[in-house]
This record gives structure tokens, C-alpha cells and sequence, in this order.
């Protein structure tokens, strides 16, 4: 419980439901060279004062609802650990409640990894990609003795709320209540090992290729990959494509006037849902079209702003059984990632997600990032052959660009 003084105002239906899973996201960066914890820790103190959000908790309110509290005198979730770096949650502390941390490891001579972990229901992926790369400007400047005050922002605002504000009497997410049949799967709560991380990386050459396969054959790269993530899956499992219900969240900050600037909400999005036609693993190039027209027709029929039926029922009937699990696959395109700032003496080698283990964990999402020119998809663990078949898939997919 808290102080109604403190209350910045109860959580919405498109936050609650990440309160209630507990779900935080990890964007974390390889670095190489001096990393100065005194500096590192002075610029996430700067951008909390910045975001207030940061600085806040998420907690239940004396009337037991979901909320955000003000917490200006909480102090910052900061840790550092020595260990393997291609862990970066190895030795994560308990997180409590808080919106924000930040989690470093450090590993062999000048390497480290620095993570910065966001709770979902303050902020969604392009959101806090936003927030990293200005933690790593204020770094440079910390670093350098030039960091100058913040100009404040005010509270992020729920979706709900930005949709009001545009004239949209519509919620795109309602709150899926039956969390409590994820308890039910062995290894939620108390996993035996953590979840192996499954990583396929396309070089920068195949990776243009691919974004020209996109191009000649009208579709994009959400398309491509979204079709060679469903054939793999199906093929690897041993069952029909068109058994699978494929689900992925989309920004909506600039399909919406005024567009939204990354901070202004926690979690702007929708949820496309998509259903193959059967054997359309057949031909992908067809499939990626499918997948990129579905998508436009939902943004263009206002689906994706309105909630999907066809996505609500489905949940309702697959999220109660291990074989209605085994029938979800959930993918997140996070885009390019920018070049972050860094001092002359530090370089940013690579950027991954990281998810800690939740209730959500047996919806391990395909996070999908360009990072230095080249397409990966990091997830955990998979079906046999499943990130193999993944690969070929999307590499034969690139030599379509001739």
C-alpha cells in the first residue's frame, strides 16, 4: 500500500496487465574500453530527474489498484557484478518494484555489460530505446565534466489517454485476467537453469539483400521475417502453419494525429494478430505479403487502435493449456538501433535485449533489432532445428533480391 499524496494516477488496462506479469524489459550494450561507474551512475540520476517515471514504483494503491507512485527520494536501482557478459542479468538484484534500473557486468579485462531494465508498464521498447540512448549521452558528458541540468518532463501518459485526447473512444488492449494458468506450466516461478538465448544474425550484406527482396517483391522486412518466423516454427513442431497464432505489438506514436514523441506514453501500442492460410508455408514471398497487408488493413480499418476480437478470443482459449501455448508465437520488432554516444575511450560493440524470467516467460517473444547493419532475432529457448530452419529461411529469402 502507499500514500494517496504520492499517487500519480492508477495504472491503465494497457499497463495493468505487465504490472500483474511483472514483465521488465533489458536493453543492454557490450561495451569495450574505461566504463566509469561514478559517471554512469551520475547520468541515469540526471535522467531520472529528467523522466520522473524513473524515479517512480509501481505498487497498489489503498484501493488495491495497479498504480504509479511518486518516489522522488528512492534511491536509483544501480548494481555492478563481476561475471559472464553474454549474461547480462547474471546476478540481477530483486527489482522491487521499481520503474527503472541499471545492471552491469563486468567481465574479462576492459569488457562489460551495461543493461539498462525497464518496467513494461512504463514504458514500451521504442520507448525505453529512447531513454537508453539519452543515458548514454548523459554518460559522455558525465564522463567529460559537461553534464548541465535537466529540463523536466512531465508523466507519461497511458494510451488510453492519448487516444482520448485524439477524439478515439476505443482501448486497443483489454486486460487478460487468467495470468494465474501461466502458475500452472513447471519452471515459471523456479526455472531449473535460465532460458538459453537463441540468437540468428544475418551479416550486413544479406541483411541489404533482404531489405531488397522487400522491396521488389512489396512487402518489408516485419513481412519477410514474420513469414519465415511462422514457417520455421510450424515446420520444426511437427504441425500445420495455419494452426499458429502469430501476434506482434505495433508503435503507434506516428499513425496517430498529433503524432506522440517517445516519452509522452508508456505503451503505444496496438496488437496485429495474424492466422496463416493453410500450406502457405509454400511460398513465403506470398506469406510476407499476406502478414504486411493483414497489418495495413488493421491500421486502416482502425482494428489496431480499436482491440482485435479475433485476438482477444483466441487468448481467452490458448493461454489455458500447454498445447494452446505451443500454438502462440509472439514476435517484437524494435527496428534500427541507433548509434549511441559514448566517450573516446569506450565502444558499444553490441546491443541484445534481455528478459528476466516472469510469468510471461512461456511466450518468449522473437525480439527483432538491425544492429550495426545486420538483422538479428534473439529469443530463448526454442524448438529443435526451429532457429536453423529460421536462418535458412530468411537467407534463401535474401538471394530473392536479384
Amino acid at each position: 500500500m502507499t500514500s494517496p499524496q504520492l499517487l500519480v494516477r492508477t495504472l491503465a488496462p494497457s499497463e495493468v496487465f505487465y504490472f500483474r506479469s511483472g514483465v521488465y524489459i533489458g536493453y543492454a550494450t557490450q561495451v569495450r574500453g574505461t566504463l566509469d561507474s561514478a559517471a554512469l551512475a551520475q547520468a541515469f540520476e540526471i535522467l531520472r530527474k529528467t523522466y520522473p517515471i524513473l524515479s517512480a514504483r509501481l505498487v497498489l494503491d489503498p484501493t488495491n489498484q495497479p498504480s504509479i507512485e511518486a518516489a522522488p527520494g528512492l534511491p536509483a536501482a544501480i548494481d555492478e557484478v563481476a561475471g559472464p557478459i553474454d549474461d547480462p542479468l547474471f546476478g540481477l538484484p530483486e527489482l522491487k518494484g521499481h520503474a527503472a534500473a541499471i545492471h552491469t557486468v563486468h567481465g574479462n579485462g576492459d569488457t562489460a555489460v551495461v543493461t539498462l531494465l525497464t518496467h513494461h508498464s512504463i514504458a514500451d521498447g521504442h520507448h525505453s530505446l529512447y531513454l537508453l540512448s539519452e543515458l548514454w549521452k548523459l554518460y559522455t558528458a558525465c564522463a567529460a565534466y559537461t553534464a548541465t541540468a535537466p529540463q523536466r518532463h512531465d508523466f507519461p501518459y497511458s494510451l488510453e489517454q492519448l487516444l482520448d485526447q485524439r477524439g478515439i473512444d476505443a482501448v486497443p488492449l483489454t486486460d487478460l485476467s487468467d495470468l494465474d494458468a501461466f502458475a500452472a506450466f513447471p519452471g515459471v516461478d523456479n526455472p531449473p537453469h535460465p532460458p538459453e538465448r537463441v540468437r540468428i544474425r544475418l551479416s550486413a550484406a544479406d541483411t541489404v539483400a533482404l531489405l531488397a527482396t522487400g522491396r521488389s517483391h512489396e512487402t518489408t522486412i516485419n513481412g519477410l521475417v514474420s513469414a519465415a518466423l511462422l514457417a520455421a516454427t510450424a515446420q520444426s513442431r511437427g504441425i500445420d502453419i495455419d494452426t499458429l497464432h502469430y501476434t506482434y505489438p505495433v508503435d503507434l506514436r506516428t499513425r496517430l494525429t498529433p503524432r506522440i514523441g517517445y516519452p509522452e506514453g508508456t505503451n503505444v501500442l496496438g496488437i496485429a494478430h495474424f492466422v496463416a492460410d493453410p500450406h502457405s508455408d509454400d511460398d513465403l514471398l506470398a506469406l510476407a505479403r499476406s502478414v504486411t497487408s493483414t497489418l495495413r488493413e488493421g491500421l486502416a480499418t482502425g482494428e489496431l487502435f480499436t482491440g482485435s476480437d479475433q485476438f482477444m478470443s483466441s487468448a481467452d482459449e490458448l493461454l489455458t493449456s500447454a498445447e494452446g501455448l505451443s500454438r502462440i508465437v509472439v514476435s517484437t520488432n524494435w527496428g534500427v538501433i541507433p548509434r549511441f554516444a559514448t566517450p573516446a575511450d569506450l565502444t558499444i560493440e553490441d546491443f541484445l535485449p534481455a528478459m528476466p524470467n516472469t510469468l510471461m516467460s512461456p511466450l518468449a517473444a522473437h525480439v527483432i533489432t538491425t544492429y550495426d547493419g545486420q538483422l538479428t532475432i534473439d529469443t530463448a529457448d526454442s524448438a529443435p532445428d526451429e532457429s536453423r530452419l529460421l536462418a535458412d529461411h530468411l537467407h534463401n529469402l535474401a538471394r530473392l533480391a536479384q
